[in-house]
């Protein structure tokens, strides 16, 4: 069934630039108390972060429970039954860009899929406890959208008139006149992990098992963290972002549930009919000295277990991809990049391929979800391993954030992000175990991922 009609018209759209160039996380840090304001950000290589947003004024909202869907348009709710991945390709599809030039046709819905949408591609247990109740989707269209182009230093503003006008540019100019705002202070409890240190090592065994007999090969297993807290999320954000600006960095501010993502993984990215995944397999930390940090990286490099977990991947996604691109143009464009971060190093390939005539963002996001970089190989028993062996339901964990719409989506895996909900932060750690994994090394792994979160909280 189409839902098309259910989303209101745009009656046209125009584009200001605004100067000077100020960083988006210092522009945000004035708007970011509104519900429902958005911010992606990032640094890192210019073929992956050139480009931060910041949505405000959201007009559409489209939420999906679990069970149903409700939109909200001006205040105003319709509640539908539908399938999330067949909803959020119709509303990404809903308003033609492609005809647009270079920002203005980068304007689209941001939001996210909690990686419990799987549910409805495959028909996989569900025994784990769901205590965060967050929805399986959310996505927002906003009639001002800030688009920052970090390569040529300058701020664009996209708007859309629905049918009241246009919002004056000049509010929008007054930010960047003040440049930053105040900056609340937080406290956090000391986050406890639901898995004791010998009780994970006992999961990474059970798994190697199941490896042994053959279920599987490589399974993405993850624990949580909780705490208590007080004062201003977006100031986590803040700091953790000047320690780590990871390229896929995100504050969501979406009411009940508020987001904060540092997360280094592109999952999809779209333009036009050419799409690419970039998974990360292999993490080291990095060395305190100058010498240490090199001798780990040539260790990461160099380390045939690394190599065989992204390996395992690469294949997995080659796969998922050909399911909707053309036969033939799926490739790996690069294997075995290494890329820095404050805290770890990691491998990632770049795998992509030209999406066939008759298939859509919507298609393509339901034959690639969840990442196979965050389940393991083959992605469906190790799913169903997942399930068994951890304690809470992931949520957003390992989901994915987007923005998009008809010719044009970028997304991140959900890693390194953090829930904040009724004055409790929680988020996970997690790795890939595979045969030889060495179970107490793998923790530890898991420590150094979230490394920067916790120098923040603490």
């Amino acid at each position: 069934m189409n839902h098309s009609k259910i989303f209101p018209s745009i009656k046209s759209f125009r584009q200001k630039t605004l100067d000077p160039f100020i960083d988006p996380e210092l522009i945000f840090s004035q708007v970011g108390q509104k519900t429902y304001s958005a911010l992606l950000c990032g640094k890192g290589n210019r073929d992956n972060a050139r480009y931060a947003y910041i949505g405000i004024n959201p007009f559409l909202k489209v939420k999906h429970n679990g069970t149903k869907a409700t939109v909200n348009f001006h205040n105003r709710d319709t509640i539908i039954a539908c399938d999330p991945f067949q909803l959020l390709g119709e509303a990404l599809n809903f308003y033609p860009l492609k005809t647009y030039p270079r920002p203005l046709s980068l304007w689209g819905a941001i939001g996210y899929l909690s990686y419990d949408a799987a549910h409805f591609i495959e028909n996989l247990p569900k025994t784990t406890l769901d205590d965060l109740n967050m929805p399986i989707m959310e996505m927002v269209y906003y009639q001002d959208l800030l688009i920052f182009d970090y390569q040529q230093k300058i701020v664009f503003l996209a708007q859309v008139d629905i049918g009241d006008g246009f919002n004056d540019p000049d509010d929008f100019q007054a930010l960047f006149k003040k440049r930053t705002g105040a900056l609340g202070n937080y406290a956090v409890e000391s986050p406890k992990s639901c898995c004791r240190e010998e009780e994970y090592v006992s999961l990474i065994k059970k798994i190697i098992d199941y490896i042994k007999k053959g279920d599987v090969y490589e399974v993405n297993l993850s624990h949580r963290f909780e705490a208590q807290y007080h004062g201003d999320p977006y100031g986590i954000f803040f700091n953790l972002f000047q320690i780590n600006p990871a390229p896929f960095s995100a504050f969501l501010n979406f009411g009940d549930s508020i987001i904060i993502s540092n997360s280094p993984e592109r999952f999809l990215k779209a333009d036009g009919d050419q799409v690419e995944t970039r998974p990360i397999k292999g993490t080291i930390c990095r060395g305190k000295t100058k010498e240490e940090d090199r001798k780990n990286r040539l260790l990461l490099a160099g380390s045939e277990k690394e190599d065989a977990e992204l390996s395992m991947i690469v294949d997995l996604l080659r796969n998922d991809l050909g399911k909707v691109c053309d036969y033939g143009s799926v490739r790996v464009r690069e294997h075995k990049r290494i890329e820095g971060f404050s805290n770890v190093w990691h491998l990632i390939s770049i795998v992509e391929g030209r999406l066939k005539k008759d298939e859509s963002y919507g298609s393509l996001i339901r034959a690639c979800f969840p990442g196979g970089s965050i389940t393991g190989c083959p992605k469906i028993r190790s799913m169903e391993i997942i399930d068994e062996l951890e304690k809470y339901a992931r949520n957003l964990y390992t989901g994915m954030i987007f923005i998009g719409n008809d010719h044009h989506f970028d997304s991140s895996i959900v890693i390194r992000t953090i829930i904040a909900k009724t004055n409790r932060l929680y988020f996970n750690a997690g790795g890939a175990v595979v045969y030889d994994s060495i179970p107490k090394r793998e923790y530890e792994e898991t420590l150094e991922k979230v490394q920067s979160i916790m120098k923040v909280l603490l």
